[in-house]
């Protein structure tokens, strides 16, 4: 038994699995077919753990300051360029997947990097 996770934006299908799922959506599965594969080696789903699914995750601020895939874009891209933190901006980095915001953490380390020495 696998627990996957919609991390897009938009609707996800996946028709050899026979689902359909909403942003933020979670679904247990049964098996690993191909296109669920091909979406968890892209970053379109994200496997979680069966006891995180479980336990409703506390929706408070400190949750929100740890996570830029709760963010668009634009908006991840400007909490970055306002962070001065190496060690926060080397943990958005982890968990990233989008270019863009992938790119500016890069150019924003390298800010605060330069600042520090």
């Amino acid at each position: 038994m696998l627990t996957i996770k919609n991390v897009r934006p938009g609707i996800l299908i996946i028709p050899d699995a026979g689902l359909k799922l909403l942003p933020g959506e979670v679904a247990p599965v049964e098996d690993q077919t191909d296109q669920i594969k091909h979406c968890l080696k892209t970053g379109v789903l994200i496997q979680i753990d069966k006891e995180k699914a479980d336990k409703p995750s506390p929706q408070g601020k400190q949750d929100q300051d740890d996570d830029l895939s709760k963010l668009n874009a634009t908006d991840a891209i400007s909490k970055v360029n306002e962070e001065a933190d190496p060690a926060k901006l080397k943990g958005y980095m982890e968990g990233e997947k989008r270019r863009t915001v992938i790119d500016a953490l890069k150019n924003r380390l390298a800010e605060v990097d330069v600042d520090a020495s």
